[in-house]
């Protein structure tokens, strides 16, 4: 198999990957060649700068002041293994007869290519987002042509304009079928790659998914949390000007990561920034909501999203995602409410007492409860308790009663 040198890997590969356009899947891709090409990046001056350039362009909507980006011996591995893994699902691998021996090589040399060293570094994190941020919406359009004498599949490649002459004497038609994230890089020989690539950009993880993409590792994604910039940019990514069913997805699937996290033997600070995180979630669905006529009237979102005959359908973690305040509120009040909402008097809103978004967010707790029931809510505190610990106050500070 000829080489192909780190300029055309630029041009066809790595730049329509950032920027939009057809992806050029050519031969598998050794290490060794990665290893060759840090050393001719200095020859390909325009492709970095364009690849670059589409980077920066990306996280222009992410961060106010993208930082300087060169890509690096790293960033080319990660493209390298992902290159490779959709050679896995090419039908050029089909028609160049590749073994099962050679399939396995080329498995075990992605998996290698993406399992690059995790950083926490702000500047690599952001540069591995803008590399690999359209992952998730990667598709390939099958293309089956037919005449009045046969037919044709294209995968992947435009029908040849011979086979599409004449379209009313020969009678051809056209039949586009879209092959996306679940087809191409969630079946078996491929979500190994993915999974381990994924891990190296939690940014992506967070700001955006795909139902059959492998579920986010808290552990690994939390310090993007204590960046207020980039979470804040999550935090507003999560919470789209969309219909009931489609706001909740995305803080649903970190809600049900969380759930996760919780299974394992977390660090308590990380605990807690991520509800407080998934806390401030909800404060953004009840910001959504103050336009409303009547300020103390149940929450639209609520009412569809938690409604009983819906709760068959609800995705994986919605429940805990609104139940979260009020377990929190049992365990460590701190983190149950975000900073900035006065709730002044307990009981129900009265108008007047509290300002608009308080009085949404004490709206929206009493509905979450009444929708999910208290044992619900208790049974997540139950499990908060094994990770939060809340220090013991003294008995004699104002509003603490000793117990007898």
């Amino acid at each position: 198999m000829a080489r192909i040198h780190v300029r055309q890997f630029l041009d066809t590969f790595v730049r329509p990957l950032v920027a939009g356009g057809e992806l050029h899947v050519s031969a598998p891709i050794p290490t060794e060649d990665v290893d060759r090409w840090e050393h001719e990046l200095g020859e390909a001056t325009p492709e970095l700068v364009a690849v670059d350039e589409a980077r920066t362009a990306v996280l222009s909507t992410i961060v106010v002041r993208p930082p300087a980006l060169v890509l690096d011996r790293d960033e080319l591995a990660l493209a390298a293994g992902l290159h490779d893994a959709l050679f896995l699902v090419h039908p050029r691998a089909e028609r160049w007869s590749v073994s099962e021996r050679q399939r396995r090589k080329i498995i075990d040399t992605a998996l290698g290519l993406v399992s690059q060293p995790l950083t926490t570094n702000r500047t690599r994190v952001m540069a591995r987002h803008a590399l690999l941020h359209r992952v998730f919406h990667l598709t390939r359009h099958d293309t089956t042509v037919s005449w009045w004498t046969g037919r044709a599949r294209f995968h992947g490649q435009k029908p040849s304009r011979r086979l599409t002459a004449w379209r009313g004497l020969r009678r051809v038609r056209e039949e586009v079928n879209v092959v996306d994230f679940d087809e191409l890089l969630a079946v078996p020989d491929t979500a190994p790659i993915i999974a381990t690539l994924l891990r190296r950009t939690p940014l992506t993880q967070l700001l955006d998914s795909h139902p059959g993409a492998p579920p986010l590792h808290w552990e690994d994604a939390v310090f993007v949390l204590r960046d207020h910039e980039l979470a804040r940019a999550v935090a507003y990514r999560l919470v789209p000007d969309a219909p009931p069913r489609e706001v909740v997805v995305g803080p649903a699937r970190l809600a049900a990561a969380f759930e996760q996290m919780l299974e394992r033997a977390p660090d308590e600070a990380d605990v807690r920034a991520v509800a407080a995180f998934l806390v401030h979630l909800a404060a953004l669905f009840c910001l959504g909501e103050l336009t409303m006529r009547e300020p103390m009237a149940k929450s639209p979102l609520l009412s569809t999203v938690l409604a009983a005959e819906a709760a068959a359908q609800r995705p994986r973690g919605l429940a805990t995602l609104f139940a979260l305040p009020g377990a929190l509120a049992l365990v460590d009040p701190r983190i149950a409410v975000p900073p900035g909402i006065e709730l002044g008097a307990k009981g129900p809103p009265r108008p007047g007492t509290m300002s608009a978004l308080a009085a949404r967010w004490t709206v929206q707790r009493m509905q979450s409860a009444e929708l999910l029931g208290d044992a619900m809510i208790e049974a997540l505190a139950a499990r908060l308790r094994r990770h939060l610990h809340v220090p013991v106050r003294d008995p004699g500070e104002v509003g603490v009663r000793p117990t007898a």
